[in-house]
């Protein structure tokens, strides 16, 4: 629990920190462009950027207030300031040229000009750390030029101190990027610094032990706590710079197997590429991955000195998915890699263990391909002689067969013969019986031809149709013949049927007799 709340105010801090960066260069804008602070940005919006942390212009260009025209002016400075790096795009800054020729600066205004022209002179600086003073926040400290002792006042943001990685002493010798600025409450001039590094193989190796050691001793190197890789990978998180020969290498040697690849641009080289590998890993923190590869070429311990970072290492360290590095080095492992689930020594060598499963699958299948062709030809060969043998039996039970069909044909037709010969008679004898039952049925149907047309006689003289003829009809109604009064009311529809069709009528009046 207390781990989390230091987490948690080590996160607000950097918020805060980084609100400050976004308003202080909101302001300085506004001043030079001499228009109002909100149509830089608006509070709002920067508690926007806070929440979210863009990394790139599709992620900044979803916040409320920023659109494309507001990107192509200040996107490239918001992205630096979000990343930590203080490097501001001079050709954007404008001074209202009005304001500067008919008005006079205040002390405040113009120092912010100043800033923002000092800014172009971003650079590193090498000295010995003469005074410090950590307080808070901030700390500042003077770099001295240990050739003829030019002071050099600076200042930096405790998060920055603290991604460095480096514990600041009196006496150390560090090299420092950064820009001039002016404070304004006391109009000293301080470099304002974003990164530090070590100077000299010694340092860097006295450095890269004690961190080792400590590391060590909390057991992050330890085989037990680090995570298997998945067999048959296909979504990969890759975080490499994508210049140079390193990302290709990667590519050309990865097998033709379905890999989903979600590509991280980062620097790699150096002390200032901490931030961009840090950004990176947080990207792929809620990613849809199978594992996170993080490579780059060989290099001396110098130049792996990201690769040594305290923070960066914790970071690896706690990642949700299992972390292959693939990071060459001369001579002392990088403490990212050994703190990784994976070491191997090139970007190379990651690819042959992400393809291993799958090649290892395709052999397999191809092995088992080979040994069913192999069982399949043994089983014929066990077979063939009992097949032979099989087969010289059945035809024998053939023609066994064979024989005893001719018998039974034989036999059969004697029986047809008989059969025969019964058949004719039992015919004959119908033929005659069959005679005497037509004569019979006719001379029935003779007298029942008789007898109909007596009976149609006797019907034509009672059919009402004929009366019809006569001029007589048959009043209905619903079906039924009227044969009362009583059947009818006023207004009753009804139907009269007379010699040639019908005729439909209404009841006027009923009228007894």
């Amino acid at each position: 629990m207390l781990v989390l709340n230091g987490l948690k105010r080590y996160n607000e801090f950097m918020n805060n920190e980084l609100f400050e960066r976004l308003r202080d260069w909101r302001n300085t804008r506004a001043q030079n462009e001499g228009i109002p602070v909100f149509r830089i940005l608006q509070n709002k919006t920067i508690e926007d950027i806070i929440k979210i942390m863009p990394q790139n212009k599709k992620e900044l260009l979803e916040i409320k207030g920023i659109k494309d025209k507001k990107f192509t002016k200040y996107g490239k400075n918001i992205l630096n300031l979000i990343k930590g790096n203080n490097t501001i795009d001079s050709s954007s800054l404008e001074v209202n040229q009005d304001h500067k020729e008919k008005n006079p600066y205040t002390v405040s205004n113009y120092l912010d000009l100043i800033n923002s022209k000092l800014r172009d002179y971003n650079a590193k600086v090498q000295g010995e750390i003469s005074s410090l003073n950590i307080s808070g926040n901030y700390l500042f400290f003077s770099l001295k030029d240990k050739d003829d002792g030019s002071l050099l006042n600076c200042f930096m943001w405790a998060s920055d101190y603290k991604m460095s990685g480096i514990e600041f002493e009196e006496g150390l010798e560090i090299i420092v990027q950064g820009f001039p600025d002016v404070y304004k409450p006391s109009g000293k001039l301080s470099l304002r610094t974003s990164t530090a590094e070590l100077v000299g193989e010694g340092a860097l190796k006295k450095a890269y032990e004690k961190l080792k050691k400590k590391l060590e001793d909390e057991g992050l190197f330890h085989l037990e706590r680090k995570k298997n890789i998945p067999d048959f990978v296909q979504r990969i998180g890759l975080i490499t710079s994508e210049t140079g020969a390193v990302i290709n290498d990667f590519l050309n040697n990865l097998g033709k197997y379905g890999y989903q690849i979600d590509f991280f641009d980062s620097r790699v080289e150096g002390q200032v590429a901490v931030k961009d590998l840090i950004s990176a890993i947080n990207y792929f923190k809620d990613k849809n991955i199978d594992v996170l590869v993080i490579i780059r070429g060989g290099g001396s311990l110098e130049s792996l000195q990201a690769f040594n970072n305290e923070t960066l290492v914790r970071r690896i360290a706690d990642f949700n998915i299992p972390v292959i590095c693939g990071i060459g080095h001369d001579k002392d492992i990088p403490l990212s890699s050994l703190v990784s689930d994976l070491m191997v020594s090139t970007p190379t060598a990651v690819t042959v263990t992400l393809n291993k499963s799958w090649e290892e699958a395709l052999n397999n299948i191809r092995i088992f391909e080979k040994d069913i062709i192999y069982r399949y030809q043994e089983l014929l060969v066990d077979k063939k002689h009992y097949l032979e043998m099989m087969t010289q039996k059945l035809w024998q039970k053939a023609d066994s067969i064979f024989n005893k069909i001719k018998n039974t044909g034989h036999q059969l037709m004697n029986k047809l013969t008989k059969l025969e010969y019964r058949f004719n008679e039992i015919n004959k004898n119908l033929k005659e019986s069959l005679n005497l039952i037509i004569n019979s049925f006719k001379k029935h149907i003779d007298k029942t031809n008789e007898y109909l047309a007596m009976a149609k006689k006797q019907l034509k003289t009672v059919d009402p149709r004929q009366q019809l003829k006569l001029g007589y009809s048959i009043a209905s109604i619903n079906g039924k013949v009227i044969k009362s009064i009583k059947q009818v009311n006023k207004d009753d529809k009804f139907n009269i049927k007379v010699f040639d069709g019908k005729i439909k009528s209404k009841v006027e009046e009923v009228i007894n007799k």
